[in-house]
């Protein structure tokens, strides 16, 4: 990613709108990636508690969900073995364990992903600051030179 330095002070007015824009939609577009980042962990990190809890459970009934809203009651056969789901839509067979260990080494991947999203948001709010101080001070410069012509000084002798 090759980064290009601007002179935001060269820029007229309308171009430093359309730079705060597309910050702006930068930024949003980010804050949702990482929204979507997390909500992935949290969802790993349910299979890692789910298998802790299926590996430690006394019973064997479970309710097998078949829809958002549909369960039906199952029996488990090997507290042990669980099919996990490796990627696009491949499954193998895990121990308790290795199935934690890969679900914790997805969560591992997510966290380094999020916390460079994280690192560019830090960069892009920063150039965002620059942009709308630099708008500001250019807004300070028009008022004051329009209260500057509105308010010439004449020399009146009597």
């Amino acid at each position: 990613m090759s980064q290009q330095s601007i002179d935001l002070s060269q820029l007229p007015p309308q171009q430093l709108l359309e730079v705060r824009k597309q910050i702006n939609e930068e930024v949003n577009h980010f804050a949702s990636s990482l929204q979507a980042l997390q909500a992935a962990q949290g969802k790993l990190r349910d299979c890692v508690d789910s298998v802790t809890k299926m590996s430690e459970s006394k019973g064997s009934e479970v309710l097998i969900p078949m829809t958002s809203s549909l369960y039906l009651p199952g029996t488990i056969k090997d507290k042990d073995r669980f099919l996990v789901d490796i990627g696009t839509g491949y499954f193998v067979e895990k121990s308790a364990d290795d199935a934690k260990k890969v679900y914790e080494k997805k969560v591992d991947k997510l966290n380094q992903d999020a916390q460079k999203l994280r690192d560019i948001l830090v960069q892009k709010n920063e150039m965002l600051n620059s942009v709308n101080l630099m708008l500001r001070n250019r807004v300070e410069e028009f008022e004051k030179k329009q209260q500057g012509q509105e308010n010439p000084k004449t020399s009146v002798k009597t």
